[in-house]
């Protein structure tokens, strides 16, 4: 089926704008980035419309028009809150790691892409811009342009196996495309960063086996040959964002159960190709250059807190909760894992309002603020639907095992964030935002709507507790 009309024409005053902004504003590989606008909004419009068509929901023809406001809004913020502090000669605010990202990058591509020169955790994402560059041309559009389609591709398969697994269609199930739209993915799609890169790698990889253990629609080579690539890029990008992915295998072996899949050899094979993978994972990141990585490392940089505490390069505030937060062993790391799950949903809120004037500057670190408040905003209003959508999946498992696959690959994924990041910072969460939009949206079926009432008591007596330890402490 063609697309619509007026999609073409929101296309036609898109890249008529966009278009003249970038032959004025760009500098470096001009002809390249406007050919690379052009190619990711005009390919964006027909895979949008594919995947209504696939999912046979009508509603869902809003999905190009997002994808066009997305665009747009990316590039808006792009030039307004980025690109005014990209310059490190020039910039008072340089340090931040997506901005060492974009100039790092470059500089391994001088560097006849060895990575000697570099003191980094994880290096893959060097690499993965640095190939955008060499192949594009080197300028900050061309990236956030490559990150908005990859953010595309990640939301359009995360829309078409949700709407496979929920149990029914309900009127409203075209509120999943508003994935899209998320304040904190705009903005971190327009930096040079890997917060949604990963989303979108988690989200491929999570949900093609949650889709195999709910569905018992996919074989084992398919779900090898989809999940085997984004696991090799994630062990670059982020290595022990694997960890997820392998729990996931294991704990939907054991409680996301289909007849066509309950065979021991097929959830042996599955379990033994995540564990080499688990094996196999931290000496590609180390060939890639990045700091020596094993499990044994992970788990006691995740149990120290003295290792943070002391670390020269984070300042904590006063009474900071963060600080608090940071446990010493793995029974403290257990037990602060859920309040840490909290505090990740609502940073960066506080009681102070954003600066206009810091905005207008081109300020990042405020631009930050202010979208991943409103992110954190969205979050606590979600919540309740979240946490109704879980108690549905566990009641419904028997019956249709979707759902509660769904919910395992997001919590397994933010407990892994929550515990594994030992410093709050709003961009980690990222990583499962796509994921936590999903659960949210399961919540507004006709199977969860009857626990959302209890869910926000719950939520709002948890969540008025934290409130109240959070302004003692401030207090003190």
């Amino acid at each position: 089926m063609p697309v619509p009309l007026g999609q073409w024409m929101l296309l036609v005053v898109l890249l008529a704008a966009s278009g003249a902004t970038l032959i004025a504003t760009v500098d470096e590989a001009t002809a390249m980035t406007v050919a690379v606008l052009v190619a990711v909004a005009t390919i964006g419009l027909p895979l949008c419309r594919a995947t209504q068509f696939a999912t046979g929901d009508p509603r869902l023809h809003v999905l190009g028009y997002f994808w066009l406001i997305k665009l747009g809004l990316t590039l808006f913020i792009l030039y307004a809150g980025w690109i005014p502090q990209l310059d490190r000669s020039t910039s008072t605010m340089w340090g931040y790691d997506p901005q060492r990202y974009y100039a790092e990058a470059w500089e391994l591509i001088q560097n006849d892409w060895s990575p000697d020169f570099l003191s980094l955790n994880y290096v893959g994402v060097l690499f993965y811009y640095a190939a955008i560059f060499r192949v594009l041309g080197h300028n900050p559009v061309i990236p956030a342009l490559i990150n908005c389609f990859i953010t595309l591709l990640g939301s359009l398969y995360l829309i078409r196996v949700c709407y496979e697994l929920r149990s029914r269609p309900e009127p409203r199930d075209w509120w999943l495309g508003w994935v899209l739209l998320l304040p904190e993915l705009l903005w971190f799609d327009a930096l040079t960063s890997r917060e949604t890169l990963m989303g979108a790698l988690l989200v491929v990889s999570l949900l093609t086996i949650a889709v195999y253990f709910a569905r018992a629609r996919l074989n084992l080579a398919t779900v090898f040959a989809i999940c085997g690539p984004c696991a090799l890029a994630i062990a670059a990008v982020r290595t022990s964002m694997l960890l997820p992915i392998v729990a996931a295998v294991v704990v939907m072996a054991l409680f996301v159960r289909q007849s066509k899949r309950g065979q021991f050899a097929s959830k042996f094979l599955l379990a033994a190709g995540a564990g080499v993978l688990l094996v196999a994972a931290p000496v590609l990141a180390n060939l890639m250059g990045a700091y020596d990585f094993d499990l044994q490392r992970l788990f006691q940089a995740a149990t120290a807190a003295s290792m943070i505490a002391e670390s020269a390069d984070f300042e904590w505030s006063n009474n900071s909760i963060g600080l608090l937060l940071v446990p010493e062993g793995p029974l403290q790391a257990i037990l602060f894992l859920l309040p840490r799950m909290l505090v990740n949903l609502v940073v960066p809120l506080s009681t102070r309002g954003v600066s206009l004037d810091a905005l207008v500057a081109g300020n990042w670190s405020e631009w930050q603020w202010f979208l991943c408040s409103i992110s954190a905003l969205i979050n606590v209003l979600a919540m309740p639907f979240v946490l109704a959508s879980l108690v549905a999946a566990i009641r419904n498992r028997k019956s249709n095992p979707g759902p509660l696959a769904i919910h395992i690959c997001f919590w397994l994924a933010f407990m892994a964030v929550a515990g594994g990041n030992l410093i709050i910072v709003e961009r980690y969460r990222v990583m499962v935002t796509p994921l936590f939009w999903a659960c949210a949206w399961l919540g507004s079926s006709s199977d969860a709507r009857k626990f959302v009432v209890p869910a926000t008591i719950t939520w709002i007596g948890f969540a008025g507790v934290g409130a109240m330890f959070y302004m003692m402490l401030k207090l003190l």
